[in-house]
């Protein structure tokens, strides 16, 4: 219980927060204004997908293992964070400049000192929450998650409302929750630096474990990020920063009903199909992993195409007291926006079936052929016409699911 209660508190101020923070957009920012915002938004999060990524699962994964020196680990891990920014620096300079150059619009040089600050601070939190994770430090998890998710809602739009509602000023105020997440995690990790620093062999078989153990996730980062937020930069590219504006809030709204369906059926689900996968032996054992994979796909897609027709129908109630009446337009959207991120976490209980099997090269190759023809389709259909790339987001759901399942059977039960 004394776990549970924080677990809970944890999901319900991340749901409160996410509503508080639809509320501000919409009754303060102007359309055209989030929509910009919201593609800024997209890219704080390379440092957590792609270039952190193997490093926040290597400390998840090994973070028990190393408790006899988890001084030294989390040092390592500290000094990992910042060692890996020759890799995400040159990145978001590149990704800078060239939207500089692209849009005409040279507010993007400038805003990459903004963009270096964020991922550091996502890709730190994240490494420090799996920790805490792992050590079952429920309370903690929470102050953190509460504490970055507090400040990440009301201190861009609290910044702008002081200044001005500006994209620029919106995404100093998003780089700057980023100093007190350092804060938070610096005084929940000061123990740390009373001890010793990795000794040269330790750090350097923790090294070599990490290139090795990382590579995979760097491409399910690539991938993820494509499935995440390919449609927000098309919307913008094809329709406009209005349009894109109203897909952001939308996608922000709708995101909350597969994401929590996801995350209540992973923790009763994954449990139970590893312990079934460390007794597996023959064909027929994987065969009913399977049909356990397929049960829960079809429970989340029928709870999630529930939810969000509940969703829909509940949203002309939402105009005034959630939404601003200048984003009635994003309440015709809420389906299809939240498809993408229903694309993106269809596959995910397959993918349990080939980590049973330590198959992680078998989970990059089906991300990257869903993430593949879902970002190719979206360009298509937005250049065809408005309805043809919504109905493109039920038809890829559909798609990516069969896709998904046909590959993972084939890899896992042949």
């Amino acid at each position: 219980m004394r776990s549970f209660l924080p677990i809970v508190l944890n999901q319900a101020a991340t749901l409160v927060l996410g509503i508080a923070s639809v509320k501000l957009i919409t009754t303060f920012v102007p359309p055209a204004t989030t929509g910009v915002y919201q593609l800024f938004v997209t890219l704080t999060q390379i440092g957590v997908l792609v270039t952190h990524s193997g490093l926040s699962n290597h400390g998840l994964r090994y973070w028990q293992r190393e408790q006899a020196e988890r001084g030294a680990y989390a040092r390592f891990l500290w000094e990992m964070s910042w060692d890996h920014l020759r890799f995400l620096a040159p990145l978001l300079l590149v990704i800078s400049c060239l939207l500089s150059i692209i849009r005409l619009e040279p507010v993007w040089t400038w805003i990459f000192p903004l963009l270096l600050l964020s991922n550091i601070a996502l890709a730190i939190q994240l490494i420090a929450t799996g920790a805490l994770n792992a050590e079952a430090r429920a309370w903690k998890v929470f102050f953190l998650t509460l504490t970055a998710n507090t400040a990440r809602t009301f201190l861009p739009v609290g910044l702008a409302l002081a200044v001005s509602m500006s994209f620029a000023v919106l995404s100093l105020g998003f780089a700057l929750h980023g100093l007190i997440i350092f804060g938070v995690v610096f005084g929940l990790f000061a123990w740390a630096i009373r001890s010793r620093r990795p000794e040269a062999s330790q750090r350097s078989k923790w090294a070599e474990e990490l290139k090795s153990y990382g590579r995979p996730f760097l491409w399910l980062g690539v991938g993820a990020w494509f499935m995440q937020n390919t449609d927000r930069w098309v919307v913008e590219g094809f329709y406009g920063k209005d349009h894109a504006g109203f897909f952001a809030v939308a996608a922000n709204i709708g995101v909350m009903i597969p994401t929590m369906v996801a995350t209540g059926l992973m923790q009763r689900v994954f449990p139970r199909i590893f312990q079934k996968a460390d007794r597996a032996h023959k064909l027929q054992d994987w065969q009913e992993i399977a049909k356990d994979c397929d049960r829960a796909t079809g429970i989340f897609i029928i709870l999630t195409l529930g939810g969000l027709l509940a969703l829909d129908a509940a949203a002309p109630y939402l105009i005034g007291w959630l939404i601003s009446a200048k984003y009635i337009p994003a309440l015709t959207m809420l389906i299809p926006a939240a498809l993408a991120t229903v694309t993106l976490q269809i596959n995910q209980f397959y993918y349990l079936l080939l980590q049973g099997q330590h198959n992680s090269a078998g989970i990059v190759k089906v991300l990257m052929v869903v993430a593949g023809f879902r970002t190719i389709g979206s360009v298509v259909s937005a250049a065809i016409s408005w309805p043809a790339f919504l109905n493109w987001q039920m038809v890829s759901m559909i798609l990516g699911a069969l896709i998904g399942r046909f590959m993972v059977r084939r890899m896992a039960l042949r």
